[in-house]
């Protein structure tokens, strides 16, 4: 018979355990919906003229992306299609993200929605929302 010592918190540190292996297992279960998934990565810039929205497409063809206009909210959506490949001897792993994906941005107030432009050129859409013209100059008003 072996003689061990008495911890008292070896319950506690496996119960711990069990919570962790439960949380990860989660976690997992996660990045496999993920792999399903593919959320494009975007980059937003103001000049004096416009907003620039850059969403970084790799993979996606021009006819697959959309952009509405609904009120002043901008969605770019589309989908990009995985290709399988079956190989006998090798290993093969894809760490691409697939599917469907939508982004949408809220528009300031002060736009040319009719000038709106968008350019799809070596995996990057690059949309160009001009500003309004505002005469900012200031000036004295009689009063009649």
């Amino acid at each position: 018979m072996i003689v061990r010592r008495y911890e008292p918190f070896n319950d506690i540190r496996k119960s711990f355990d069990l919570v962790n292996a439960i949380i990860n297992s989660v976690g997992e279960a996660r990045h496999e919906e993920d792999s399903v998934d593919f959320r494009p990565k975007v980059n937003t810039r103001e000049t004096e003229e416009s907003y620039h929205i850059e969403v970084e497409l790799p993979g996606v063809k021009k006819e697959e992306v959309n952009i509405e206009i609904d009120g002043n909210v901008l969605s770019i959506s589309g989908e990009r299609s995985v290709k399988k490949e079956h190989k006998d001897e090798n290993y093969h792993k894809v760490e691409s993200h697939f599917g469907r994906f939508s982004r949408s941005f809220t528009l300031p107030e002060k736009v040319e929605v009719s000038k709106i432009e968008a350019e799809f050129l070596n995996g990057i859409l690059e949309v160009e929302i001009p500003k309004l013209k505002i005469d900012n100059l200031s000036r004295k008003i009689t009063i009649k």
